[in-house]
């Protein structure tokens, strides 16, 4: 009774941690031991009490598993209303900002104190919001009662003691299976809530037969509409989900495996709340549709009725946010393992292989970049490579470096899978962050964009057809021995759009390749036909593939001649117009950063379709129709996603000596060389050391030898060594 008379009299201040004291752990009675949180109900609202109490999982009572972001909740262009921060001011508990700070292992900063077992737990803001909730829930007569069980990650684990965060960060997987359900936090609403949530509950409550009903262009029409199978919503609500979609939840690392196997998930932003499966159905049918190409403010920010009134998304209009496909490859990871819950037709569980989670979810993010690897563990199949012949393989350990997970993963995955496709997904080295990696380990704390070539097109990858020879005692080292051919060297480069400030200027150097071509094209047999220098540049821009099609089918030219009568026309009137009004008096572009797109279609044979003829017959008709009001580059729209699928801004088009032309990293340059690897798949840059060695630069795509032509080609076979 002293002590809770202690309680009510002290106000919460920085003293506070002198009359308790820090929190201890003890240590887990068993290895097969958990502790879970129990929120003890309290008087004063502004504190949160509670006790840590360890019990073997399997006699484990009912219990919830909370899924958060340990740092700030918001995405970053959002802030807290001034109203939602007046309403929530009487439970926050302004904990003093001076108490030390603590800087955890995972690098999340605990400001913050709570009381657990009559001692002192600090936590992170975000951590103290989602706790306060929870507690609020238990006495509220709004929401169901809830247990009073809680697993959370940064309280039931002792961080400091490594073993012990070993161990548990293993049985992650079997303590998420156990839970009753997942409670998910994005932290506090903001501005753009409930736009957000009106786009969730009405694409949700749209019936899955009705999505093929929903056209790809449908999205750009006027939210009255009375199709059936379109949404009645505004674009401010779509600003308002892009902003929901971009908070820092989605795009853990950790979050996967979180709702992956969640039995239940309820997903809860300030006051506001919904079922996982209602967002699970927007997701899904954003993909069904493709409406992902066009949720980005690059492309929102143009719209009439959002340039005339942004109302509160200005500030997200500036930024470039999407919703990109990290959160539904999210979503769709966790319905296929809810399917891989059930047996299939031989009696199996259908869990996905690592390799595959790993490449899927590269996007994802972790404050420590070990969970990169650790994450996907207990999502795997352990009957899958790599634990089918090596089953001890990537168990966590924080005690190793970054380095050496990354080299471990690396390793197992290319012995397990007898092939080099996993140099594919080794980063521009412009985007590495992890210094010390081999240049044949990908660094998995950063993002693979674009994404390699096989998830194009499986198509794509057959380069060789020969199988890779291992040497698992180089590799040990950090020396990835392999055999294969030596293509030819890189002779000229183009410019990247980034990379000037003319918008005409990698157009310029790319019609300057094409048209250093020389015809009829290297490398092909008498009997094959000639491509032409236009059909040689569409095919390697777009790496041969439209729509999931490889190789590209033809009509794929034709849009790609009305693409270059729509940059013909801009790259011309840009410097005769300004913001403020038509100025005719500006100077056209220099000739010099002009694309030759004349010459080149006039160097077309009269038998080609791109020829200089056809294409003045195309832009006659393309004028008129301008005129009739009746033209629409709105086709143009899947070309375009094809040439930044192939690259963008991160592949650069190049021509070798012999007169290949491809696309490869960024980071490429003149003299490098480009090799097709025996178990490689897509044809590799190499950039030869002064010992004699090589780094790897990244893969691919090369018009002409992406089918197996090398080896009809009589080139030498040889073995080297990338560092």
């Amino acid at each position: 009774m002293r002590f809770r008379n202690i309680l009510s009299n002290v106000r919460v201040s920085q003293n506070l941690h002198f009359l308790l004291g820090n929190y201890r752990y003890d240590p887990l009675p068993s290895a097969s031991c958990i502790r879970l949180l129990e929120l003890v109900p309290s008087a004063d609202r502004r504190v949160v009490q509670c006790s840590l109490r360890p019990f073997e999982l399997q006699d484990a009572p009912p219990f919830q598993a909370l899924s958060y972001t340990w740092g700030n909740p918001l995405t970053p262009i959002s802030k807290p209303s001034a109203a939602l921060k007046a309403r929530r001011s009487h439970i926050s508990g302004r904990i003093p900002e001076r108490l030390p700070k603590e800087i955890e292992p995972s690098g999340g900063v605990r400001r913050h104190s709570i009381i657990c077992d009559g001692q002192i737990i600090k936590v992170t803001s975000n951590l103290r919001d989602a706790l306060h909730m929870l507690a609020n829930s238990m006495t509220s007569q709004e929401v169901p009662m809830t247990p009073r069980y809680y697993w959370i990650d940064s309280l039931c684990m002792d961080q400091q003691n490594i073993l012990e965060r070993n161990a548990q960060v293993a049985k992650m997987a079997d303590i998420f299976k156990a839970a009753k359900s997942v409670t998910v936090w994005l932290g506090k609403e903001d501005e753009f809530t409930k736009d957000a949530l009106t786009t969730i509950r009405r694409i949700s409550a749209i019936p899955e037969e009705d999505w093929s009903l929903t056209s790809y262009t449908s999205f750009y029409e006027p939210a009255f509409t009375r199709q059936r199978s379109r949404p009645n919503l505004s674009f401010h609500n779509w600003l308002g989900f892009i902003a929901l979609i971009n908070r820092p939840w989605f795009k853990r690392a950790w979050v996967v495996q979180e709702i992956a196997l969640a039995k239940s998930a309820s997903v809860i932003c300030g006051s506001q709340s919904f079922a996982w499966e209602d967002l699970s159905k927007t997701l899904s049918f954003i993909r069904a549709t493709k409406w992902y190409h066009h949720l980005r403010t690059e492309k929102l920010r143009h719209v009439a009725e959002i340039q005339k009134n942004p109302g509160i998304y200005k500030r997200v209009l500036q930024a470039r946010l999407d919703v990109g496909i990290g959160p539904l490859y999210l979503d769709a990871t966790r319905l296929k393992m809810s399917i891989s819950g059930r047996l299939n037709t031989q009696g199996r569980n259908r869990k996905p292989p690592l390799r595959l989670l790993l490449d899927t979810h590269r996007f994802s993010k972790s404050t420590d970049p070990r969970d990169k690897i650790y994450a996907f563990l207990g999502l795997a199949d352990k009957r899958m490579a790599p634990f089918r012949t090596q089953p001890n393989c990537l168990t966590p350990n924080y005690n190793l470096s970054v380095q050496e997970v990354y080299t471990e993963a690396a390793r197992v995955l290319l012995t397990s899978s007898g092939s080099l496709s996993l140099l594919s997904h080794v980063q521009d080295h412009s985007q590495t962050q992890i210094r010390n990696l081999p240049s044949w380990v990908p660094d998995y704390s950063v993002a693979l964009a674009p994404y390699p070539l096989r998830f194009r097109s499986p198509g794509i990858i057959k380069a060789s057809k020969a199988p890779w020879k291992m040497n698992v005692f180089t590799m040990a080292n950090g020396q990835l021995d392999v055999q294969g051919y030596r293509l030819d060297s890189v002779d000229q480069t183009s410019v990247l759009p980034n990379e000037s400030p003319d918008p005409s200027a990698s157009w310029a150097s790319i019609v300057k390749l094409a048209l250093s071509l020389e015809y009829p094209y290297p490398g092909l047999k008498k009997s094959e036909r000639n491509p032409s220098r236009v059909e040689v540049l569409w095919r390697t821009l777009t790496t041969d593939t439209y729509n999931k099609t490889y190789p590209a089918p033809s009509h794929t030219g034709f849009l790609f001649i009305d693409y270059i009568l729509n940059l013909q026309i801009r790259h011309r009137l840009t410097p005769w117009s300004s913001s403020d009004e038509f100025q005719p008096h500006h100077s056209p572009l220099s000739d010099s950063i002009y694309p030759e797109w004349r010459t080149l279609l006039q160097l077309e044979p009269i038998e080609s379709p791109y020829n200089y003829r056809s294409y003045k017959q195309r832009l006659a008709t393309v004028v008129e129709s301008m005129f009739n009001g009746k033209y629409s580059p709105i086709g143009l729209a899947q070309l375009q996603h094809e040439f930044d699928q192939s690259g963008g801004t991160k592949r650069r088009l190049f021509k070798t000596r012999i007169g290949y032309l491809g696309t490869g990293p960024r980071s490429l340059r003149q003299d490098d060389e480009v090799w097709i690897l025996n178990g490689g798949g897509a044809p590799f840059v190499l950039r030869r050391l002064p010992n004699g060695n090589y780094r790897l630069i990244g893969e691919a795509f090369v018009y002409g030898v992406m089918q197996g032509e090398v080896h009809g080609m009589g080139l030498p076979r040889r073995q080297i060594v990338i560092e």
